[in-house]
């Protein structure tokens, strides 16, 4: 699987102009002669600050998607999230499967669009952005996205053992307010939610790779991959007893090596807390046991105050080669937090 990316103004999102949007994508994917039938996923990170602006924005990002890919519409994702280096920008990510060992099937499930890719009779789910309507309560909201993913997983003949990486974008997540009901911040209805569907028995080869993140507009959302072959999943991870524990994730399908590793909280800078977390990516990939290309695919950096801005780049580059670099400013699951990383490298199978 190959990533590209493409920026755009994002008042073309908030003013509609889906057709000037719809000719920008186009020309761009053209350019670098890329099909959109190779296409397996859409992603969309755009600053937006309100509900109206959000459901504005995604109605936008819908539409050009039914433009660019008709009926064969790929997994999609919309995140309300700032680019840190330029916040007026959208992000466009395409995901993409154009080797001719992949066989992709384009699907639907209750109005779902998402996509099943296959490779060595290994099929891959990759879901896009699951959501629920964020007016129900946080507890309600997070139940019944858990209940759509399984209900998903179920369709594909396979269960929540067989996911390999899931995100979980909510908003307010440092917030420590507690429901009045449950007794839980947002961020532990997540957890408490998640155990009730985890079944410790469904991971004796390792838990998933997990990510928390904020968004700025209300809701909750959940984006995830399963690797499934002959009924058994396939995903290989660190092996661990506990989800929290699991800092990479390889898929042989995608013959991709993901990687979220720990943030040192014990660092007290963001410049400390990124070396530190580069350093255990570096370990992770030279003791993973698998030939990996030197260049790293993408390197998705958070931080969370934008005066720590400068000197990312420099910081990353002395340490790792990546064909990408994409800089976010949020908020982060912890106030100790002044960094978040996410890695996708290749090994060369």
């Amino acid at each position: 699987m190959k990533y590209t990316s493409l920026r755009l103004d994002a008042q073309l999102l908030f003013m509609d102009k889906t057709d000037e949007l719809t000719k920008e994508i186009q020309s761009f994917l053209s350019d670098l002669s890329i099909a959109t039938n190779t296409i397996v996923k859409v992603e969309c990170y755009a600053s937006v600050n309100n509900q109206d602006e959000y459901t504005t924005c995604l109605d936008a990002f819908n539409t050009v998607l039914t433009s660019v890919f008709n009926k064969q519409k790929p997994a999609k994702l919309f995140i309300a999230q700032s680019l840190a280096d330029d916040a007026q920008k959208a992000l466009f990510k395409f995901s993409i499967c154009d080797d001719k060992e992949y066989s992709i099937e384009y699907k639907e499930f209750q109005k779902h669009p998402y996509c099943l890719v296959s490779r060595n009779e290994e099929n891959i789910l990759i879901s896009g952005g699951i959501s629920f309507d964020s007016t129900i309560d946080t507890l309600r909201l997070v139940q019944s996205t858990f209940d759509f993913m399984e209900q998903l997983l179920d369709h594909e003949e396979m269960h929540f053992g067989h996911v390999a990486y899931q995100a979980n974008f909510i908003n307010d997540i440092q917030s420590t307010k507690k429901d009045a009901t449950t007794g839980w911040t947002k961020a532990q209805t997540i957890d408490e939610i998640r155990a009730l569907y985890f079944d410790p028995n469904l991971f004796r080869h390792g838990y998933p790779l997990q990510h928390n993140s904020h968004i700025s507009t209300s809701g909750f959302i959940i984006d995830f991959m399963a690797s499934s072959k002959d009924g058994f999943p396939t995903a290989q991870y660190n092996l661990n007893t506990q989800a929290e524990q699991t800092q990479n994730c390889f898929i042989p399908g995608l013959k991709k090596l993901l990687i979220k590793p720990q943030v040192n909280h014990e660092k007290t800078s963001c410049e400390l807390q990124l070396k530190s977390a580069l350093n255990t990516v570096k370990t992770t990939i030279d003791n993973c046991g698998k030939e990996i290309d030197d260049m790293i695919d993408e390197i998705k950096v958070t931080i969370s105050d934008k005066n720590n801005l400068d000197g990312i780049e420099a910081i990353i580059s002395d340490t790792i080669k990546t064909n990408k670099l994409v800089l976010f400013h949020s908020p982060l699951q912890s106030t100790d937090l002044k960094v978040d990383i996410e890695v996708i490298s290749s090994v060369i199978c």
